[in-house]
């Protein structure tokens, strides 16, 4: 039996030793892709063209369009522990986006297509072992996106291109592949996004909102 123990440390020694860790302390950047959620919200008041409301303004109401798309992404970001097992990082991204979503709201229509997001992130985490990390994170998300509004009788009459920050968060996991390079996978929520569109020809303001939700998985690549 001590020599079978023996036996099995010797060879097990060396993928011991050249088992990956997660990355040190210092600058990294990182890359892949993303699936996003985006829902848009339509709410339309035919209380808003007083004294012309009802049937002049059509039923007021709220309706919700949602699409997930996929995406590519890129970030650079400085990593530094704050314990032996805790770490903060920083990090700056860019996302090209393409989800899409329509809303009919009796007869006004508003298509919204997301073109790309971009912000940064700080993040909290913690070594379980020397391969696996989770963290939870925060950050100010811009999501830029093109309006267009027209009726259920006509072309698009109006167009609107805005940009929206809001708050993100979210969490994921990370695990070594080598000492340098780490995988990781991570969902974020961004909620309550508003933004305005022209009142219509109706006189009748409309109140748009989006929400987004992105699953994302890459590699980490550290200096």
């Amino acid at each position: 039996m001590k020599n079978l123990i023996l036996t099995t440390a010797i060879i097990a020694a060396p993928f011991a030793i050249a088992a990956p860790a997660l990355a040190s302390d210092g600058v990294y950047v990182s890359g892949g892709i993303n699936a996003t959620s985006q829902s848009s919200f339509s709410s339309r008041d035919t209380g808003s063209n007083q004294p012309n409301t009802g049937a002049a303004g059509g039923a007021s109401g709220t309706v919700i369009d949602k699409d997930t798309a996929i995406g590519f992404f890129g970030g650079i970001g400085y990593k530094k522990h704050i314990a032996s097992d805790l770490f903060v990082s920083v990090e700056a991204f860019y996302s090209d986006e393409s989800a899409e979503t329509t809303t009919i709201n009796n007869v006004k229509i508003n298509e919204v297509s997301l073109n790309s997001t971009y912000g940064a992130d700080l993040r909290f985490g913690a070594n379980i072992t020397d391969r696996v990390a989770l963290y939870g994170l925060i950050g100010a998300t811009a999501h830029d996106f093109d309006s267009a509004l027209s009726y259920t009788f006509a072309p698009p009459t109006d167009f609107v291109s805005d940009e929206v920050w809001g708050l993100t968060y979210g969490g994921g996991v990370e695990i070594a592949l080598s000492d340098r390079v780490s995988t990781f996978g991570e969902f974020r929520i961004a909620n309550d996004l508003d933004f305005d569109t022209p009142v219509d020809r109706g006189g009748i303001a409309t109140l748009e909102e989006l929400d987004y939700a992105t699953v994302r998985t890459g590699l980490r690549f550290s200096f």
